[in-house]
């Protein structure tokens, strides 16, 4: 048997070279390719390993994730804003005791607080002195980047160079949320140079726009100053009081935090920029004034990112002159906390609200839409001018009503957020606690509208866009405030609405990191009441947010907002292992499918030697093994020279490729000979000496007529279906794959992950996907021409009769180059369904984006394969005509 195949080797030289060729093609492309993976692979594995964000874990009350969290498996931004409670003391010493936990800091959102902010204008600015009249304020604020305005109406300003006198004018009551409130009047008088005084300024009070209390319908101001009648001279106004002041209420989240704990974790105390930060100790106690309890100073701990959307526009112009003496716009929405260091604030404690979640429709196609609530009446006139416009929240009350010690709220520091560490941007959760979150357009129409700026939050709490704490003070005040009632029963008791955990010996998302992790997040879980969420190799996802039209002018809006999706880098990782295991078992594939196609030609070719062989008494096991035993001699030769070549091509290219690799290519070789001919042995094997040495004998059955060139064709590829179906089944394999690489690099934009990190990832192991998907091309185009090939040798005969009857060599070569357009087209579309489908799975919802990539892959493929057929062409134009005519 040994002699039998290296005689059939050596005597079908050519065709024995061309298996060689291709198997060794194949395996050295192999080892080269796998050390490129693998060293993309660690690139990935290192990558994402060192990505970690401040926590490992965040631990929430039950019930505190949405429906659409659980079920996609993410985070929803500044989430923490809006869970008021939840956990105890209790709770989060348990969590401390926990083997493995190194930093458990708890987050107390207590409410949102508002106040009143205000803008000035002095009119000794903008007018001669000693001026005398009557102008008018306008006031139009902004927000949502301009898109919502409301204009209040003009308030009335009137202007003396004469003293102003004022004197008690009659009680106001009014109905108040928090009860009845009293308002005491005043009378203005104008102090004439005679003596006379003559009343100004009449018109009463009345309710301001977006002010939580009472203000005179008219301001009356004095270049030479206000007194009140009665007063001692040195209690007196005396001087320009030219000044006006108009107020709006502003909003803002307060927190409390354990400053050791969030020190260590953020690193909070080494952003503070002004004044000092927050310490463990208990309030300072200040005795109360007259009957009032004694209150406690609470200290606080500034952010200086403060929301700065609301805008506000003032004009001031002099009633019945068209003539503008001032237009101008404030920051309405960063004034907010522009309280001095060290300066109690004016904040009122005891207005402490909470809102209710918000909730979300969704669609098949990955966009939500924030539901909207409805909007009580009379709510909205305590909160900042947004408020408004349409809610996406629910205001809850917080605290108790009625008589409670003073809490007087002290800035004591500042800090800035954007100092804080950044950790690793793919990775960081953006629920980082402190960020202001930036929703930008997620089509043209909404960037053109935003100005190819992002959404940020304004001021009001019942906005969709969540503000992170703006406040902070520590857990001492925190229980100062639940135990003198300003906070509800259920948060004093439970005050903690989040813990973030950092694990101890985590280095990123590698795999002992995770395994870490997973125990600790298994020992925590087991405490009752707490929801666990590992946040460990999280990564930003963006989620497509249809928010509808405000009430104030702002149209409907397709945002980009970026969640937090969950384990996404132990997902890259599994998923770079796959598919470069794919990739490279689609390489075998397309070589396994070239020489099965060559070794079942020469099967054909050789009947008549199978039969004679069985004739003479050789078994079907010898048959078997003889054409099996050729390939395997074959495949070792492959095997060592490939591993030859891919130690040089390793070394040419800079590619470490070690000994494991190279020497992998033996038993590749080897594997890939045995695959490609178990069934054209096994034809052999089944072969029948009648059939195999009796001549070829036509059986006169009618004759099929075919429609010029393309029918012909259609035919040769139908008659070869076998060989036919192998080609396509090469290019298939490889259109695939390259439809798969287009999709992660142009058409999803590398997001196949659906995450930040995804994206950086797929950029980063891109060359050696090329490179894959390379080699699979060049061997099937080899495979296709392959076909044609044999296709022309075995219809050498046929091609000589077309030319005796008038063909030229132009309609030939048009025909084998139609045959391989056919088994192109016939790949490429089949390719292209595999690998839209795989794609589509990774990416839903990307039919829009793979439409063009697909088509270009099916037309590359048709192409190729039909170039395929050029040098088949070349061969048949040197078979001579007459001999073959003649031997026919």
């Amino acid at each position: 048997m040994l002699r039998l195949m290296r005689h059939q080797l050596l005597s079908h030289w050519a065709r024995s070279l061309a298996l060689l060729v291709g198997i060794l093609v194949a395996v050295s492309s192999f080892a080269v390719l796998s050390a490129t993976t693998e060293s993309a692979r660690l690139t990935v594995t290192g990558t994402v390993g060192e990505s970690r964000g401040a926590y490992d874990l965040l631990i929430r009350p039950r019930g505190a994730a949405q429906e659409l969290e659980t079920e996609q498996g993410l985070i929803r931004p500044n989430s923490l804003s809006d869970v008021y409670g939840g956990l105890t003391r209790s709770q989060l010493a348990a969590v401390r005791r926990v083997p493995g936990v190194e930093v458990a800091a708890p987050l107390e959102v207590l409410g949102y607080a508002t106040e009143p902010g205000s803008v000035s204008i002095d009119l000794a600015k903008l007018l001669p002195r000693g001026t005398r009249g009557t102008y008018e304020l306008g006031r139009t604020w902004h927000y949502d980047r301009g898109l919502s305005t409301i204009a209040q109406q003009p308030h009335t300003v009137f202007l003396t160079p004469y003293p102003l006198e004022t004197r008690p004018g009659e009680r106001v009551v009014r109905q108040e949320a928090d009860g009845r409130a009293e308002y005491l009047t005043n009378r203005y008088f104008e102090v004439l140079p005679s003596g006379e005084r003559r009343e100004v300024c009449e018109g009463g009070l009345r309710a301001e726009e977006q002010s939580t209390g009472l203000s005179h319908a008219v301001t009356c101001l004095s270049w030479s100053g206000i007194t009140a009648r009665g007063e001692q001279p040195a209690a007196r106004r005396s001087g320009p009081w030219t000044r006006v002041v108009f107020a709006f209420p502003v909003s803002y989240v307060i927190a409390g935090i354990d400053p050791e704990a969030e020190a260590e974790l953020f690193g909070l105390r080494a952003a503070v920029t002004e004044g000092r930060y927050l310490t463990s100790a208990p309030p300072r106690q200040v005795p109360g004034q007259g009957d009032e309890a004694p209150g406690a100073v609470l200290p606080m701990l500034r952010s200086a990112d403060a929301p700065g959307d609301l805008e506000v526009a003032v004009t001031l112009t002099r009633k019945g002159d068209d003539h503008t003496l001032l237009s101008k716009r404030f920051d309405a929405g960063s004034r907010q906390l522009e309280h001095e260091v060290g300066e109690r604030s004016e904040a009122v404690l005891g207005s402490l609200r909470a809102t209710g979640p918000v909730t979300y429709e969704t669609d098949g196609d990955g966009t939500v839409r924030p539901r909207t609530v409805r909007r009580p009446d009379g709510e909205a006139a305590a909160l900042p001018l947004d408020g408004q416009d349409v809610w996406f929240r629910s205001l809850v009350p917080q605290g108790e009503q009625g008589e409670r010690p003073s809490a007087l709220p002290e800035v004591v520091g500042s800090f800035d957020p954007g100092r804080l560490p950044e950790f690793d941007a793919a990775s960081r959760v953006p629920l980082g606690t402190y960020a202001q979150p930036a929703l930008t357009g997620a089509d043209a129409r909404s960037q053109k509208l935003l100005g190819g700026e992002a959404l940020r939050p304004a001021s009001s709490p019942t906005s969709y866009i969540q503000q992170p704490p703006l406040l902070l003070t520590s857990m001492a005040a925190a229980d100062w405030l639940g135990d003198h009632g300003y906070l509800t029963s259920g948060q004093a008791t439970a005050p903690i609405s989040a813990i973030r955990v950092r694990v101890a010996g985590v280095t990123g998302a590698d795999a002992v990191s995770r395994e870490r992790v997973r125990l600790a997040a298994e020992a925590v879980g087991r405490i009752p009441g707490l929801r666990v969420d590992i946040t460990l190799g999280s990564s930003p996802a963006p989620l497509t947010v249809e928010l509808p039209a405000g009430d104030n002018g702002r149209p409907a809006l397709a945002l980009t907002e970026w969640w937090s999706r969950k384990n996404v880098a132990a997902r890259i990782i599994r998923a770079s292992d796959t598919k470069s295991l794919v990739l490279l078992g689609l390489v075998l594939v397309v070589c396994v499918l070239f020489v099965a196609n060559a070794a079942a030609s020469s099967v054909r070719t050789r009947r008549a030697e199978w039969g004679l062989l069985t004739a003479v008494g050789w078994r079907r096991r010898h048959l078997f093994g003889v054409v099996l035993g050729e390939l395997l001699l074959l495949g070792a030769v492959a095997g060592v020279l490939g591993a030859a070549v891919a130690w040089g091509a390793g070394r040419a290219l800079g590619v470490d490729a070690p000994a494991g690799h190279v020497l992998a290519a033996v038993p590749v070789a080897l594997a890939v000979a045995a695959a490609s001919g178990a069934v054209p042995a096994w034809l052999a094997s089944r072969v029948q000496p009648v059939t195999a040495l009796r001549p070829a004998v036509a059986t006169g059955g009618r004759a099929r007529m075919f429609a010029g060139v393309t029918g012909l064709a259609v035919a040769n590829a139908v008659r070869a279906r076998g060989r036919s179906l192998l080609g396509a089944a090469a290019v298939a394999t490889a259109t695939a794959a390259t439809l798969l690489l287009l999709a992660a690099a142009y058409a999803f934009r590398g997001t196949l992950a659906g995450s930040l990190l995804g994206e950086t990832i797929s950029v980063q192991v891109r060359s050696a996907d090329v490179a894959a998907v390379v080699t699979m091309a060049v061997l099937s185009v080899v495979a296709v021409g392959d076909v044609l090939y044999l296709g022309v040798q075995e219809r050498a005969a046929e091609f000589a009769l077309l030319r005796a009857v008038g063909w030229g060599d132009r309609m030939v070569t048009r025909l084998v180059l139609l045959e391989g357009t056919l088994i192109g087209l016939l790949g490429s579309l089949g390719g292209v369904l595999l690998g839209g489908a795989a794609a589509l799975r990774l990416s839903p919802g990307g039919w829009t984006a793979l439409a063009l990539p697909a088509c270009g892959v099916v037309a590359a493929g048709t192409a190729l394969s039909a170039a395929a057929g050029f040098v088949p062409v070349l061969i048949q134009r040197r078979h001579p005509t007459a001999r073959l005519l003649a031997e026919e």
